[in-house]
């Protein structure tokens, strides 16, 4: 599922093209997503034009003018595990495999939305809102120590589950949780409440680092996120731990681990992330990239930043 870093560069990239463009005509497949789409959807486009693109967390707002000047009302989305916009300079003939809307700009480009497993979601809401049950994002503040260990002070739950809880700390997903707990050196198992302040600090810097690192690089591919472009994300050959098991650690040459935790995979290394270790930046030892990450162009059969 596309994280924080995957949907940051779709905001990036949403927002430098299309914002200004008159939509002319939108064409849907007629299948649902995670819901159907609203009743007038293609209806309420022609004529009107999105002004900016905005993220809460793994949220995208499209933000809406109508063609008599209305505004008020974004169109939200989200990407689910497998959806991803692309923007083509020329409308195809026809659309790609597992394309459930296409947006005609008046100057003859193009917006389309895909999704493979239609988990991902297009509706209308107010523009001021916010979703529902959607915790702090961590790049709208400065995430500290102080303020996390707040937030974690009290839980017998390892502090992996407490990190992917979108209701506490929204848009840090799976990947980043492991890559962020490994630059602490904090153990996925540790209960939460037991993180003493340093730890606690330490761990909201890794958070930061980890989100900022993997946004330079466009987030992580491993089948199918890519950007508007259709290229995948090019972090994939910086991760320290998250998909390594049994490969070496890079700081230390320890096999990599896997466990389970509330049914999601969590990688770590066992000697970098004992209690009390801080595995600190590990050596830069970039592997080739995975094949689904070096391919642009996938098959006809398999379709498809923080300013």
């Amino acid at each position: 599922m596309p994280e924080l870093p995957e949907v940051e560069t779709v905001r990036r990239h949403l927002q430098r093209r299309v914002p200004g463009r008159v939509v002319r005509a939108v064409w849907t497949s007629g299948l649902a997503l995670r819901k159907p789409l609203p009743r007038g959807f293609r209806a309420a486009f022609p004529g009107g034009r999105f002004t900016g693109v905005r993220r809460i967390a793994k949220f995208l707002y499209l933000d809406w003018e109508s063609r008599d000047g209305r505004r008020g009302r974004s169109l939200l989305a989200h990407l689910g595990m497998t959806g991803y916009f692309l923007h083509r300079d020329r409308e195809p003939r026809r659309p790609p495999p597992h394309t459930h809307a296409v947006w005609s700009f008046a100057d003859g480009s193009c917006l389309l939305f895909c999704d493979p497993r239609r988990f991902g979601l297009l509706e209308w809401v107010a523009r001021e809102g916010r979703p529902a049950n959607v915790g702090p994002d961590p790049t709208e503040f400065h995430l500290t120590g102080e303020w996390l260990r707040e937030r974690l002070r009290g839980s017998r739950a390892p502090v992996k589950s407490l990190l992917i809880d979108q209701r506490k700390l929204a848009g840090l997903g799976n990947i980043y949780a492991c890559e962020a707990l490994f630059r602490a050196g904090i153990s996925p198992r540790r209960v939460a409440r037991a993180l003493t302040a340093a730890e606690a600090e330490r761990l909201a810097a890794a958070i930061r680092t980890s989100i900022a690192a993997a946004v330079r690089l466009r987030g992580t591919t491993f089948s199918d996120f890519r950007d508007l472009d259709d290229r995948p994300g090019e972090y994939g050959t910086e991760l320290q731990v998250y998909g390594r098991e049994g490969k070496p650690c890079r700081r230390c040459r320890t096999a990599v681990r896997r466990i389970v935790q509330a049914g999601r995979s969590s990688f770590f290394c066992p000697r970098c992330q004992r209690r009390g270790a801080a595995a600190g930046p590990a050596p830069r030892r970039r592997e080739p990239a995975p094949a689904a990450a070096r391919r642009v162009t996938r098959p006809a059969t398999r379709p498809a930043r923080l300013s």
